[in-house]
């Protein structure tokens, strides 16, 4: 199907801008707004490629992996260093993906942001939810859900019962691991 998933490194750059920080900046102009509510939840949109067994470096998956250490500022260098790794031409030689890395890497990386906000803010609901393998442009029409389908398995995850869980990753609506 793809002979070459290696992207050339605007489109990685762009990859991180949009699934990390786009993500973390919208989150961040309207969490006043979602802390006022009582019933707020952030359902951040991920993958199953977003999750840490794509990330070959074991110190870098510890790291993304302790949310109780974890800070924003961390995360940050940990994008940055996948960045000049990426430039250098040195993702295998530092246990990064090689194939679809910024996209990994990037939900990845967002993934452990919304761990650090359900830390950070116990009263709100953050979780992460892959909607499923969906029939879409980015998908190549390859999916076996249609939006529809994927979009409900994100509405599951938002209108979760108050007091349910936060920091939490959900693949098709159902809870499941990081890892």
């Amino acid at each position: 199907m793809l002979k070459n998933a290696r992207e050339p490194i605007d489109s990685a750059k762009n990859t991180v801008q949009t699934n990390y920080y786009g993500t973390k900046h919208v989150i961040e102009a309207l969490l006043p707004l979602l802390q006022a509510s009582s019933e707020g939840r952030i359902v951040n949109v991920s993958s199953n490629y977003g999750l840490l067994r794509h990330i070959g470096n074991e110190e870098v998956r510890q790291e993304l992996n302790d949310v109780d250490n974890l800070t924003q500022g961390r995360l940050d260098e940990l994008l940055e260093k996948f960045i000049k790794d990426f430039e250098a031409g040195s993702l295998e030689m530092h246990g990064w993906p090689t194939k679809f890395s910024a996209y990994k890497v990037s939900k990845a990386a967002m993934n452990a942001y919304s761990r650090i906000l359900a830390r950070r803010h116990p009263e709100l609901r953050v979780n992460c939810a892959h909607p499923g393998f969906v029939k879409t442009d980015m998908s190549m029409g390859f999916g076996v859900l249609t939006p529809e389908e994927g979009a409900c398995n994100l509405a599951k995850v938002a209108l979760l019962p108050g007091g349910g869980p936060t920091g939490a990753y959900f693949a098709q609506g159902e809870e499941a691991p990081f890892v």
